[in-house]
């Protein structure tokens, strides 16, 4: 899956231009001992916001796992690769950071497209209920 979008971000001085490249898009679980927070479910994030007319941009991989009603940075990387911080999917031990609206919303809506595979119940605001 590759989903390449221009999205108009409002910031205080105005909008903003960002090229989104969608990379991956999937459901996820992954088990872990209680005292790392046990099992997580839910949707997984990889993508690429870079300025219009740069070549790359960084790298983000974010979750929303069930009954999330926001996507959460677990991971984000320089556009030359380099990590600036990686707490894994789903980790909720650390301050929770999100993208801009307009981002977010590009990523439901591909959720949404993908409905009958990913999830019955995605938006902004609308808690995440993943398709059985």
């Amino acid at each position: 899956m590759a989903v390449r979008q221009k999205v108009a971000v409002k910031t205080t001085v105005g909008p903003d231009e960002f090229i989104v490249t969608v990379r991956q898009l999937e459901q996820r679980h992954e088990s872990a001992p209680p005292l790392l927070g046990g099992d997580r479910t839910g949707l997984m994030a990889e993508i690429e916001i870079a300025a219009p007319d740069s070549l790359a941009g960084p790298t983000y991989f974010l979750s929303r796992l069930v009954g999330e009603a926001d996507w959460i940075i677990d991971a984000k990387f320089s556009s030359n690769g380099f990590p600036l911080y990686s707490h894994g999917f789903g980790s909720r031990v650390t301050r929770a950071r999100t993208l801009p609206e307009e981002i977010c919303a590009l990523l439901d809506g591909e959720a949404q497209k993908l409905t009958l595979t990913l999830a019955r119940a995605i938006g902004r605001s609308v808690p995440l209920e993943l398709a059985r």
